[in-house]
């Protein structure tokens, strides 16, 4: 069985990644994934490494996979990446295989205001600084004696500002109102789920009657139209 573990910052992120990684599955191999397949890594995130990053980078105004900064939140991203395996290991009592998948994700809690701002230096170098540590991390495994075949598919992603983004790019008004100029809280949460209180749209379910609604296998190519950030995940996903 494939497994799919999951980094993520709050509990509505992971139900929002497992509902996306489901529909692209449903979409390219017409396989419904269950629980089974998903496996939450809660607990182990990198919002705090990402968020301390981002403040003293727009501080210092350097934005460089080279920076100081830089350096410091691909350490830290390492470590977690090891925590993880760790974690999986450990409560799965088994061990990840080049047919499983990690998601490493966080909330960018920025605004890009226009799509093609994902491409500005400030915006695009936080998934530059994801991917660069993924290779260090697997070159550092390799160093550990490990091979590839006992190592996951690791993919980062970051969304612009928040997970709900992804949701809000399904919805019909989503160009028209420019979701793209709201704040992740309250703005685009209260848009998504008709409150900005995760907890309360999880008690009432209100958030699995939206994502079951907008989160379809149709539409991927929405999400791909609207969000760059998603792009190569959406491509690696749907060829794997």
């Amino acid at each position: 069985m494939r497994h799919i573990a999951i980094i993520r910052d709050g509990l509505s992120d992971y139900c929002v990644l497992k509902y996306f990684v489901s529909a692209i599955f449903e979409q390219h191999y017409s396989v419904k994934l269950t629980e089974d397949n998903f496996f939450d890594l809660e607990q182990v995130n990198i919002s705090n490494a990402v968020a301390k990053y981002v403040s003293n980078s727009d501080k210092d105004k350097n934005y460089s996979l080279y920076s100081a900064n830089a350096d410091t939140l691909k350490a830290q991203i390492k470590t977690i990446l090891f925590t993880a395996l760790k974690k999986f290991e450990r409560e799965k009592n088994i061990s990840f295989c080049n047919k499983d998948i990690l998601i490493i994700y966080a909330d960018a809690e920025k605004i890009l205001k226009y799509k093609h701002n994902y491409f500005n230096e400030w915006a695009y170098i936080l998934n530059g600084i994801l991917s660069l540590s993924v290779e260090e991390f697997y070159d550092w495994m390799v160093k550990q004696g490990y091979n590839y075949e006992y190592l996951p598919l690791i993919l980062p992603l970051i969304l612009f500002p928040s997970s709900e983004i992804l949701v809000a790019s399904c919805m019909y008004d989503f160009t028209r109102e420019n979701f793209r100029e709201l704040r992740a809280k309250p703005d685009l949460k209260l848009k998504v789920y008709e409150t900005d209180k995760i907890p309360v749209a999880i008690e009432t379910e209100k958030i699995y009657k939206v994502l079951s609604t907008f989160i379809t296998p149709e539409a991927i190519n929405d999400v791909y139209r609207e969000i760059p950030e998603a792009r190569k995940f959406i491509q690696i996903l749907s060829y794997c």
